[in-house]
């Protein structure tokens, strides 16, 4: 990494942590936010899921924004959303407000995207490993909100649980625009607006069927999604162009992180039910820890993964990813009897098979495209993730509630993340590199 550009990747650094955090965030304080605003449990459900339903839904425009019109730009107007999203979360004394107060948050989440994009103007050579940084801390983030929003909403308010991210996004702010270099060429051409609200109406009934399980909406999803299909096919200049998806590395990349946030979603929800029982007796505070081994993990594993895929391949690293992440699974679903069982899991799964899996998978995907697209092909990874990840919690709050058996739950979860293993072939192997630096699109299928 050149010297000129460590301003620049601690900028997106600290961006990745902070947008990992706001995800997280508003869990464990969820108990005292109803109280203290008043909601009942269906207005505490919808907030809770806000932020990452409004990600799924933009992360596509923005990254394609971020693609035609530069990376800086489009981080800047993201992180301004996020910091009045934030205050606006802090001091909400009603749910319509906090509810706009999350919503421009969520916007926050096609910041990985678009983080990609300038990642891969920046380090051209390298950019599997900023893309293992950049992972890695957003999994940190994702632990330290968990981590750190109890004891700040207990210590102090609940408006420092949002104020204080919302200080570190903005002095981020500030400093952006003197060190993320610009784009010497931005392509002009009008965006496609018709084909971006079909595409956003598609991802909300969607995401509002996994969520809720108003299986009502799948026949409007389905309307929605051929019609946007139809449109962008006519589209001189495609929001979101159809053909990127039929890209081999992209799609097979997509389920892979389906099935990833999937199995990683069901575990998360899982393990904290499991320690609550009277078995365990831990406290929110207690399960915090128990997972923050899991956090510090991550932080050495998203680089050294993106190093890994310099050297061996993405296919190799995805492979060895799934398969330590269903291997920590099936460990705690036969050995969970013990606080240290879960931890080894936790660690196991968490900290090495889903970060490794996670890095490689979204370094094959920005591989399998030009540098022309590469925010639109990050983001039907964080698309696929999210739709992954409301089906697992959906899917193991179901057994659980019908078997009160965890350990079909991690089994179900194990069996899950070994799915993508028939798709590998569909992955990039050691030709990673060269395909970045050429910028030369895998083969259509």
């Amino acid at each position: 990494m050149l010297r000129s550009s460590r301003p620049a990747m601690a900028v997106l650094a600290a961006l990745a942590v902070t947008i990992g955090a706001l995800e997280s965030i508003p869990f464990p304080a969820l108990p005292l936010l109803q109280r203290e605003l008043g909601l009942d449990p269906a207005q505490a459900a919808l907030l809770s899921t806000t932020l990452i339903i409004t990600s799924a839904i933009t992360m596509p425009i923005v990254a394609k924004i971020a693609d035609d019109r530069g990376g800086r730009r489009t981080l800047l107007v993201l992180t301004w959303c996020i910091v009045v999203g934030a205050v606006l979360s802090a001091f909400a004394t009603t749910f319509p407000v906090i509810l706009l107060g999350q919503f421009l948050q969520g916007l926050g989440g096609g910041i990985l995207p678009v983080s990609f994009v300038v990642a891969r103007e920046l380090f051209t050579d390298s950019t599997p490993v900023a893309v293992g940084w950049l992972t890695g801390l957003f999994t940190v983030g994702t632990g330290l909100g968990v981590l750190a929003s109890g004891p700040l909403a207990d210590a102090l308010s609940r408006q420092w649980m949002f104020l204080l991210p919302a200080l570190i996004v903005s002095a981020v702010a500030m400093i952006a625009p003197f060190v993320l270099p610009g784009r010497t060429q931005v392509r002009t051409a009008r965006l496609d607006w018709p084909g971006g609200v079909l595409l956003a109406l598609t991802l909300t009934t969607l995401m509002l069927t996994l969520f809720l399980g108003a299986l009502v909406l799948l026949a409007q999803t389905l309307a929605l999604g051929t019609g946007w299909v139809l449109v962008e096919r006519r589209a001189a200049h495609p929001m979101v162009d159809p053909r990127i998806l039929r890209t081999r590395g992209v799609w097979t990349a997509s389920i892979t992180a389906g099935a990833l946030g999937a199995s990683y979603s069901a575990t998360y929800f899982l393990v904290p039910q499991l320690l609550s029982t009277p078995r365990f007796g831990a406290t929110a505070t207690d399960i915090s820890l128990y997972l923050f081994p899991t956090v510090l993990v991550a932080v050495v594993v998203g680089p050294v993964s993106g190093l890994l895929v310099r050297r061996a391949g993405a296919r190799a690293v995805v492979l060895a990813g799934l398969a330590l992440t269903a291997l920590g699974t099936l460990f705690i679903s036969v050995w969970h009897n013990e606080p240290w069982q879960i931890v080894v899991s936790m660690l196991v799964t968490l900290g090495l098979g889903v970060g490794a899996a996670s890095t490689a998978t979204y370094t094959s995907v920005i591989a399998s495209v030009g540098e022309q697209d590469t925010g639109v092909a990050a983001a039907t990874c964080g698309i696929a993730r999210a739709v992954g990840a409301a089906l697992g919690v959906q899917v193991a709050a179901a057994l659980l509630t019908g078997t009160g058996a965890f350990e079909v739950g991690f089994l179900v979860a194990a069996v899950v993340v070994l799915l993508p293993l028939a798709l590998l072939g569909g992955i990039p192997g050691r030709s990673d590199e060269r395909k970045i630096r050429s910028g030369v699109a895998a083969t259509q299928v």
